[in-house]
């Protein structure tokens, strides 16, 4: 990098650093890896406090409807794709898992993505297109997000036109998407799996860095005595730790952020926001709940690719 680039980048870095030294914008997390304690007690001892723990890969979901799980024998199509690249069976991008997966699960309405059935879904839902991150358990970002989404889509094309074009990569778990997008996604992971390769992963990071930059960000779900872990940010890590054969991973949990509650619990389902707000049935919401906690995908759901395959 030429020295007045780096001299740039160094004084844009400087707030950050200044304000991480007095713990401002960032998460000093409690690193319990090592302490016999389990996520259940964690999360009533350590509420709201982020803490760092073990996590079995297998037992993380791709954050959205899907319930597509990482780990060992992970369908995850950004995990299947990257092992067609380091076997070489690809020779582009449309040949890749990832772009099978975007031509082929194309839901047209929220009420689709989301596996709930047209006839029984609030209105909104089945006038909104899919939307990201969006799950019964939502914040108000959310709610808002699907009113102004309907509302755009009830105007007509000129009108939803404006912000189709953000739209079509910002629902990842959706298709399609542009194949310069999906080459880029690709790009990524391979990049990230060579760094890993060479430098080993990170098991320990600084404290006081922002949470993003720390380790996998995950979701608690909780049902009965049993827990899953949405992976809130860090999907192409926990992918490329997928297609390498990593069976744990250090996450972080008690993040709170805007896409919800950083602890989702079944038991709770009544006084889940879009439940209380009457736009998603709770027997609906609950069926989301089990279908992403037991990794099961929604009706209509396609057979996904598999590296390997023709």
């Amino acid at each position: 990098m030429p020295e007045p680039a780096r001299l740039l980048a160094a004084a844009r870095q400087f707030p950050i650093r200044a304000l991480a030294k007095v713990g401002i914008g960032v998460y000093r997390s409690h690193d319990l890896r090592g302490v016999p304690i389990s996520v259940l007690e964690l999360l009533e001892r350590y509420r709201k406090r982020p803490c760092v723990v073990e996590c079995p890969l297998a037992l993380c979901r791709w954050f959205g409807p899907t319930g597509l799980a990482y780990g060992a024998g992970s369908l995850h199509p950004y995990v299947q794709s990257l092992l067609q690249h380091l076997r070489g069976q690809c020779d582009s991008y449309q040949e890749t898992c990832l772009a099978h997966y975007w031509r082929s699960w194309t839901p047209a309405t929220l009420a689709q993505s989301l596996g709930i059935r047209p006839e029984s879904a609030h209105p909104l839902l089945n006038a909104s297109p899919p939307l990201s991150d969006f799950m019964p358990w939502g914040s108000k970002l959310q709610l808002e997000a699907l009113r102004c989404a309907a509302e755009s889509h009830a105007r007509g094309p000129l009108v939803q036109g404006k912000s189709l074009a953000s739209r079509e990569i910002a629902v990842r778990q959706v298709g399609p998407k542009p194949d310069w997008f999906g080459e880029l996604r690709i790009q990524h992971l391979v990049s990230l799996h060579e760094q890993i390769a060479s430098e080993g992963y990170r098991q320990r990071a600084s404290a006081c860095l922002p949470y993003i930059r720390q380790h996998l960000v995950v979701d608690c779900m909780v049902r009965d005595d049993d827990v899953r872990f949405l992976v809130a940010n860090g999907q192409h890590r926990a992918s490329v730790l997928s297609a390498m054969g990593q069976e744990f991973v250090p996450v972080l949990l008690n993040v709170s952020h805007k896409r919800g509650p950083s602890v989702i619990r079944r038991s709770e389902s009544s006084d889940w926001l879009l439940v209380r707000a009457g736009i998603i049935a709770e027997t609906d919401a609950l069926d989301i709940f089990d279908r992403v906690f037991d990794a099961r995908q929604p009706d209509g759901f396609p057979v996904l690719m598999r590296a390997g395959d023709a």
